[in-house]
């Protein structure tokens, strides 16, 4: 949500730029504002001990009420009568389609992202440390790991891309901020790195799979006669399913070898 206002009121104040100048303080005002915004969900877990994810997900609505106050009154656009939005980015700032198929670049760039992140996740020094950090933090502050650079940095990162995610919906689908930009899919960002156990590869048919669960919501509606809410509570079993999964991984099978071994005796 910050990241798609800033990258507005960016695309707004370059009118009139060379389109890769403005492009250029788009993509910088997303990935700052989103990476600012979550950087300090970092901070708040070196420096409190808060839990990362519930301090993002109590953020957002900080951030919700933010983009609200912002959108309505700082940044409007006095002819959004409506429904209250920015100015109109530029139309040389507009991200269009990829060749052959009906989806804007963002698409392509988080297939690309995803990969980037498993290499530097898997492949590199930095990764291994901040996967150390991330399983034990103890250990890794035995291990003399800088745990604070880590941590922010990598809530950080991640807040940069969600920034950018935000950039894209922006110049590729709304051309201005509005309130369509609260939309929950990083609730179901949530769920789809659950559902891929962290790794950034897996995300990718994840998120293609949780996508397509909501983009079905309207044809539920029409052909099965059912709420488009229908969708949220088949993800939310899904995930039930999954934090059971993770529970009773590996209790299953020692419960069945117990039931045999008091058989043989």
């Amino acid at each position: 949500m910050l990241g798609g206002l800033a990258a507005a009121v960016a695309g707004v104040a370059c009118a009139g730029l060379p389109p890769l100048f403005g492009f250029a303080a788009m993509i910088a005002a997303a990935i700052i504002v989103g990476g600012v915004w979550i950087g300090a969900v970092g901070a708040l877990r070196i420096l409190r001990g808060v839990n990362e994810t519930i301090a993002s997900l109590l953020m957002a609505y900080i951030a919700t009420a933010l983009f609200n106050q912002l959108v309505e009154s700082v940044f409007r656009d006095p002819s959004s009568l409506n429904k209250p939005a920015t100015y109109p980015v530029p139309d040389g700032l507009r991200i269009g389609n990829m060749p052959f198929i009906d989806a804007h670049w963002g698409v392509a760039f988080g297939v690309m992202a995803c990969i980037a992140c498993f290499f530097l996740i898997e492949r590199t020094t930095v990764g291994f440390a901040a996967r150390v950090t991330g399983d034990n933090i103890r250990a890794a502050q035995v291990q003399g790991f800088p745990v604070a650079r880590l941590v922010i940095g990598f809530t950080a990162l991640g807040g940069a891309l969600a920034g950018l995610g935000g950039f894209f919906e922006v110049s590729a689908i709304y051309g201005s901020a509005n309130d369509s930009l609260i939309s929950g899919v990083g609730y179901t960002g949530i769920l789809v790195a659950f559902l891929a156990r962290h790794n950034p590869l897996a995300i990718i048919p994840m998120a293609m799979l949780l996508g397509g669960f909501e983009a079905s919501s309207g044809l539920v509606q029409r052909r099965m006669d059912l709420p488009d809410a229908t969708i949220l509570v088949f993800e939310g079993t899904i995930f039930v399913i999954v934090l059971l999964s993770e529970t009773l991984y590996g209790r299953s099978g020692s419960l069945i070898q117990k039931v045999f071994e008091r058989g043989r005796n």
